[in-house]
C-alpha cells in the first residue's frame, strides 16, 4: 500500500519526523505524522489548511510504501463523532486520535478527509501514522522524493498579498 505526504524543503530530508503541533486528529503537544492515500489529497489538504501561501516555496511529495497491510486499522463511518469534519476542527477528533496514538495497536489508521465527500470515504482517504510506533522505519519505507511546486491560478496568487 502506498500514501503521500507533503514536506517543505526544511524538513523533507526527515520524512519520519513530525511536529506536536495540533492538528484535526492530534492534540499540541502530541505527534502525528499526516498522509493522503493519493498525492491528490495530500496536495489538497495542504492546499485546503495553508490557503495561496502555498505557492511561495517549494515542496516535496514523499510516497511511502507499507508493506504489511494488516497493521492499518480504518476508522468507520459510523464510529465518527457528529463533529468530526468541523472546520476548524474540534477537540473530540484530537482525543481520539491521542487515544489512538497512545494506545499502540497499530502504527496506521485510515480516516475520512473533511475536504472529500464522505461517500469516497474509505476509497480516498488521510492515513494517520504514529510517529512513536516501535520499529516504525521498517514497518513504513521511504520509495521516492519528488520536488514540486503548486501552479497557483494568477487570481489565486493575489489572495496571499
Amino acid at each position: 500500500m502506498r500514501c503521500y505526504r507533503i514536506m517543505s524543503a526544511s524538513y523533507y530530508k526527515s520524512p519520519y519526523g513530525s511536529s506536536s503541533n495540533a492538528g484535526r486528529w492530534n492534540p499540541r503537544g502530541t505527534r502525528m505524522i499526516y498522509a493522503g492515500s493519493a498525492p491528490t489529497v495530500a496536495l489538497l489538504e495542504y492546499l485546503c489548511i495553508k490557503g495561496p501561501a502555498v505557492g511561495s516555496k517549494p515542496w516535496f511529495m514523499i510516497e511511502y510504501e507499507i508493506k504489511d497491510e494488516s497493521l492499518v486499522g480504518t476508522l468507520e463511518v459510523s464510529s465518527l463523532p457528529s463533529d468530526w469534519a468541523l472546520v476548524p476542527h474540534g477537540k473530540t477528533t484530537q482525543n481520539f486520535g491521542k487515544t489512538w496514538l497512545d494506545a499502540r495497536e497499530f502504527p496506521f489508521l485510515k480516516v475520512p478527509s473533511a475536504r472529500i465527500n464522505i461517500r469516497f470515504y474509505p476509497m480516498e482517504f488521510n492515513l494517520l501514522i504514529n510517529p512513536d510506533f516501535p520499529g516504525l522505519t521498517d514497518l513504513l519505507k521511504v520509495i521516492d522524493t519528488v520536488p514540486f511546486t503548486y501552479t497557483l491560478n494568477p487570481w489565486m496568487e493575489k489572495l496571499k498579498k
